[in-house]
């Protein structure tokens, strides 16, 4: 063992980066979608009542298949060949993956720009194929990732099922119900099962990741790691089933509700938020990513908002998986990638920007979306007005700056970049 952490395997270091550069650039187009969405009128736009449903699907779809997860994979590719001393990657699978998810993307976009319904539905049908098969291609070279850290001893080998088995395996599910989506409750079982079994998983690893691997402050004993993860999967799938349940008249809507808050706050819980407020705040407080730590309790918020009966379906299909994508789920994986590249630059802990600004608008952001959903009219008949242009603001403002990081940290970064991450080796330990 003392053997590889000298000589970790490396020849993948770095090819996070163009991952990231394909992430920061796909935003763009993304928020000019959501715009032309929000201002134009066609069969599809936010200013219909139909398909509305279909267009939250593409949408979210287009997030976690793609921008989003161009940063998950940029970090699976530079971090796990090194923490698992293995050659499962090569820059062919990156590549591959970079090509096709950006294809796939431009696909959705292209058709959503149509304002042809027919051809938008079959663009983002061909766009969602390719995004299902980019991340489809990482599940071999993942698998035996996992299983040459298994056959080697080392522990973290289990993370590599993430990018082998869950995200390949949701990706499908979510193609599957677009595709069936006439069967009455496919498409909000599809809905629910990206955001809640993919996204969710993921979010919840990278916390755990964070705070347990990488600054060692053991909030979960890694021997429960796995149980964590495992129970937050159980119960994600319960809800699934229950919207699908739901939407054929055969549970009440209670339930549903009641099974969609279970598995967020089971993820607040079983990271002992507690302990980790020990740390993070007082005279005492120990570095660490502030975005991630926020995604944390963000579980907790939208686990309460779960609960919260009569809120305008007119307005989100579903507020509290809204709220969880622009908080959690962003900000995880946000935070995990800017921590990586300022590992890279060898960039004290103490000294990283604790990203304040991102952090207000999130918080913005997520207060227009419970008002909206929740019918606060603080500001009388002009309530829907406000909030809209506080959602808009917050939702261009958090990603526009979170554009600049990327590309002040990857492009014009003066730092000196380095191949070995800092403090590597506590990822294996």
């Amino acid at each position: 063992m003392a053997d590889k952490l000298k000589h970790p395997f490396s020849g993948l270091s770095g090819s996070y980066v163009p991952h990231f550069t394909s992430s920061m650039v796909m935003t763009v187009p993304f928020m000019l979608a959501v715009s032309w969405l929000s201002y134009t009128e066609s069969e599809y736009s936010f200013r219909q009542e139909n398909y509305r449903l279909e267009i939250a699907f593409i949408l979210t779809a287009l997030i976690t298949l793609g921008w989003l997860m161009s940063m998950v994979v940029g970090i699976t590719f530079d971090l796990f060949p090194i923490t698992h001393n293995s050659k499962a990657y090569t820059h062919t699978h990156s590549n591959q993956y970079l090509l096709i998810n950006i294809i796939g993307q431009l696909l959705i976009i292209g058709g959503i720009f149509t304002n042809d319904l027919q051809l938008m539905l079959e663009m983002a049908t061909v766009g969602l194929v390719l995004l299902c098969w980019g991340v489809v291609t990482i599940a071999w070279p993942s698998w035996k990732l996992h299983l040459s850290a298994m056959s080697n001893g080392i522990n973290c080998g289990n993370i590599a099922l993430i990018p082998a088995l869950l995200i390949p395996g949701s990706a499908l599910v979510i193609l599957a119900c677009w595709i069936f989506r006439q069967n009455t409750g496919f498409l909000d079982f599809g809905f629910s099962f990206n955001v809640v079994v993919m996204m969710g998983t993921i979010a919840l690893s990278l916390i755990l990741a964070h705070f347990n691997r990488r600054l060692s402050w053991g909030l979960v004993k890694f021997t429960d790691f796995r149980p964590v993860v495992a129970i937050y999967l159980v119960l994600a799938l319960i809800h699934c089933f229950s919207v699908l349940m739901y939407e054929r008249g055969q549970v009440t809507e209670n339930l549903a509700n009641v099974t969609q808050s279970l598995p967020f706050l089971w993820a607040f819980i079983s990271t002992r938020p507690m302990k980790m407020l020990r740390y993070a705040i007082g005279k005492d407080a120990k570095p660490h990513s502030t975005l991630i730590g926020s995604a944390q309790w963000y579980f907790l918020v939208a686990g309460v908002m779960a609960l919260i009966p009569n809120f305008d379906e007119g307005k989100f299909t579903n507020i509290s998986y809204v709220t969880l994508i622009f908080s959690t789920a962003m900000l995880s994986i946000w935070g995990s990638g800017v921590y990586l590249h300022r590992d890279h630059l060898h960039q004290s802990i103490h000294n990283r920007s604790k990203l304040y600004k991102l952090l207000t608008f999130n918080v913005i952001g997520v207060a227009s979306l419970f008002m909206i959903g929740f019918k606060v009219t603080i500001f009388g008949d002009n309530s829907d007005l406000v909030y809209f242009f506080m959602r808009n603001f917050a939702l261009l403002s958090m990603m526009g700056y979170m554009v600049i990081i990327l590309f002040k940290d990857l492009i014009l970064s003066m730092d000196t970049w380095h191949r070995m991450p800092m403090h590597y080796e506590r990822y294996i330990s």
